[in-house]
């Protein structure tokens, strides 16, 4: 599901992706680097690049902004975790929500979540962003993503959700910090 839109020089992705270097190790630091950083996804086939040999000419933010809007790939951003157990989401910003403090439609605490839609709770899921050009318009579109990164065994995965429920306005407002006014 699409959550947010923006054309070149109305979305500050470099300062994005500046934050999402700054926050991504303090929440996925158990996780692989290929995991963690910013994952190049095939346009074509949706596939995460997993090999280092391409990331090799990427040194800085000017280099992953370049390679998106000049339709090479799509880029995905880890901004989130599951923990099934504790039925407990925290996103790259800090916040943790809880998913079991709620009965029928009464929150029992501010940082309750009813619904994350079609996003999963399993423990080799995280929550992502996935930013992909839509030449038509030349605009980048960012769908909410689930994440599998196949725990060091297969290949890792991306699905886009059709709807992430309470957690969309959260999430949207993670993006909504680097709109350029």
């Amino acid at each position: 599901m699409e959550i947010f839109r923006f054309k070149k020089g109305e979305f500050n992705l470099e300062n994005f992706i500046h934050y999402y270097n700054d926050n991504v190790k303090e929440l996925l630091m158990e996780f692989p680097h290929y995991i963690s950083r910013i994952c190049l996804v095939d346009r074509d086939y949706m596939d995460v690049i997993a090999f280092d040999e391409d990331y090799e000419d990427l040194n800085d933010e000017k280099d992953y902004e370049r390679i998106l809007f000049d339709g090479d790939y799509n880029l995905h951003f880890a901004v989130g975790k599951t923990y099934e157990n504790a039925e407990k989401i925290e996103l790259i910003d800090g916040e943790k929500f809880s998913l079991n403090h709620y009965m029928e439609d009464i929150y029992e605490e501010e940082d309750a979540v009813k619904d994350i839609g079609d996003l999963s709770l399993n423990m080799d899921n995280l929550i992502g962003f996935l930013f992909e050009l839509e030449e038509e318009t030349d605009e980048i579109v960012v769908f909410t993503v689930d994440f599998e990164h196949g725990g060091e065994i297969s290949t890792p995965r991306i699905r886009i959700v059709d709807d992430c429920g309470d957690l969309e306005e959260i999430l949207k407002n993670i993006l909504e910090r680097f709109i350029v006014s």
